[in-house]
């Protein structure tokens, strides 16, 4: 009987987990593929694991199938692992960047008594990303299904993983039908987040001003100075490597690379 609990409880466990992070990513992959791909390769895994152990001395050919077996498994997993960490990401990244919409259009509508129904119903008309406006549409639809306007918020917030919406959102909950100036609050809110927003903004643009210094320097001028050093040095025979093969070297092999290296960080500076 303590065994049947305990595999109840470890059961239950496993199926809010899925579902939280499938609710995490607005549930573009459903919790039942989730488990299901992530448990059958677990077992999978374990299972090739335990064959290529036994086939070490019996048959030791099956090993190495059964080893690539095991390490086909572990990389499904690490994939799905990386796609669910992607999707929340970016799902998180469309309410931080939408945030101050959000802030502009429910401000001046609380300040005028707006019931909050009505606000989180105007949020939806609102020009911004699908996936946000698709978020408050699910909460009008929950009021309107019998939720209480602040539970469908909260049960918004568990479904978001942006910390700024949930700071957002939390001030309206604890205050809403408590205090009267929940829009100053807010306005408060609003301005540490457009200061914050404009610290992060001069942060990046020195960060990307250092890059494309030293990317001059590596991409540029070092193998100018290098191509020039090896023409100059070859004729006496202290030069370590052929001119030629140096700028074949130097055009397809280190600029490539190198000016790749410099465009995924810059990209991930101006994200």
């Amino acid at each position: 009987m303590a065994i049947a609990n305990v595999i109840k409880a470890l059961n239950r466990w496993i199926n809010d987990y899925f579902e939280r992070i499938s609710m995490m990513t607005g549930y573009a992959v459903q919790p039942s593929f989730i488990k299901f791909t992530i448990l059958s390769m677990i077992g999978l895994s374990s299972v090739s694991l335990v064959l290529a152990l036994l086939s070490i001395r019996l048959v030791p050919k099956l090993t190495i199938l059964f080893a690539l077996i095991e390490i086909v498994s572990l990389l499904m997993i690490t994939m799905l692992g990386i796609y669910l960490v992607a999707k929340v990401r970016s799902r998180a990244g469309k309410f931080e960047k939408a945030i101050v919409t959000i802030l502009l259009t429910t401000i001046p509508l609380l300040a005028s008594g707006e019931p909050l129904v009505n606000v989180i119903n105007q949020l939806t008309m609102v020009r911004m990303d699908p996936e946000v406006a698709g978020e408050f549409r699910r909460i009008v639809a929950e009021v309107y299904g019998g939720f209480d306007i602040v539970n469908a918020i909260r049960r918004s917030i568990n479904r978001v993983p942006s910390r700024t919406y949930s700071d957002v959102m939390s001030i309206i909950t604890e205050s809403y039908g408590i205090s009267s100036n929940i829009a100053d609050i807010l306005m408060l809110k609003l301005d540490s987040i457009v200061r914050r927003e404009q610290s992060t903004f001069k942060s990046r643009v020195q960060t990307l001003s250092l890059m494309m210094e030293i990317y001059l320097v590596s991409v540029q001028l070092l193998p100018l100075l290098l191509i020039i050093l090896a023409i100059s040095l070859s004729p006496l025979g202290s030069f370590p490597i052929n001119p030629t093969a140096l700028i074949l070297l130097l055009f397809l092999v280190y600029m490539p690379i190198t000016g790749m290296v410099f465009y995924v960080v810059m990209s991930g500076l101006t994200d």
